[in-house]
């Protein structure tokens, strides 16, 4: 059994399902867990953690695929012209972007949701939907190992947070590189990948989120979707952008010590 298979199998034993769906994750995957093997370097316990994440998103595809065979209606939602931010990352885009989901009239995809959509929200129990906690715990270690993150990219458990987790279940995303020296992942996704299944599996997951859990107006944002704009307008062919702007000459180095932050724990 291979790394790939190996990794399936964890998470159809986490979930007792079988069914991921269609097959566009697969690429994504091989590239993602070749590079992790063989480029990134990794401690016993990084290692872990990384295959954790791999399992986790796994998982998480799983349970949206099994809450489409259990309900079809999902697919009958509609997803009417987003609003998304994207551009350079380190503009400000992420306070922007908390601003604009402070419209009580719009939907935003929120930290807790974000990396486990389901089981998907329900409008009568969100605010107190246990996920919020879970997300809490997350960021508060998050504060310990990476002291100066707060400072450098706040958020909350209830706040907007990027699509990165969602494109993260078709294993195309710049999350990974965030996380491990990926290099030969990153060349492939920045330039060859084909990001049209990834978005169209981030439209089907909003549509399971929004599908209980209302309104339907959604804010989204993700810097890195302006890499990706021809698969992005062919998905959402009647979105609306947004773009904040910074002097690049303090773009560069803002980034660079965000990554650095990342990296140095």
């Amino acid at each position: 059994m291979d790394r790939v298979d190996e990794l399936m199998g964890r998470a159809r034993r986490a979930t007792g399902l079988d069914y991921f769906g269609e097959d566009s994750f697969r690429e994504g995957l091989g590239r993602l867990v070749e590079s992790l093997d063989t480029e990134a370097r990794l401690s016993e316990a990084g290692a872990a953690a990384l295959d954790g994440q791999v399992v986790h998103f796994l998982a998480q595809r799983l349970q949206v695929e099994d809450w489409y065979r259990r309900h079809p209606e999902i697919e009958e939602q509609q997803i009417v012209a987003p609003l998304i931010g994207l551009g350079l990352p380190r503009t400000g885009s992420t306070a922007l972007g908390c601003l604009l989901g402070e419209d009580p009239g719009v939907r935003s995809l929120r930290t807790w949701e974000a990396s486990s959509p389901c089981p998907p929200p329900d409008k009568a129990t969100e605010a107190s939907d246990p996920r919020i906690e879970v997300a809490r715990a997350t960021l508060a270690q998050r504060a310990v190992r990476f002291p100066r993150m707060q400072m450098m990219y706040p958020s909350s458990a209830t706040s907007p947070t990027e699509c990165q987790g969602l494109m993260a279940l078709d294993f195309k995303t710049h999350l990974f590189q965030a996380l491990a020296q990926v290099p030969d992942y990153a060349q492939w996704l920045n330039g060859e990948a084909d990001l049209g299944p990834t978005y169209r599996y981030v439209k089907r997951v909003l549509k399971l989120l929004q599908w209980r859990c209302p309104p339907t107006r959604w804010r989204l944002k993700n810097p890195s979707h302006i890499l990706f704009m021809e698969a992005l307008n062919k998905v959402f062919p009647d979105a609306r952008f947004w773009m904040t702007h910074r002097d690049i000459t303090e773009v560069v180095p803002s980034s660079a010590d965000l990554y650095f932050e990342l990296v140095r724990a």
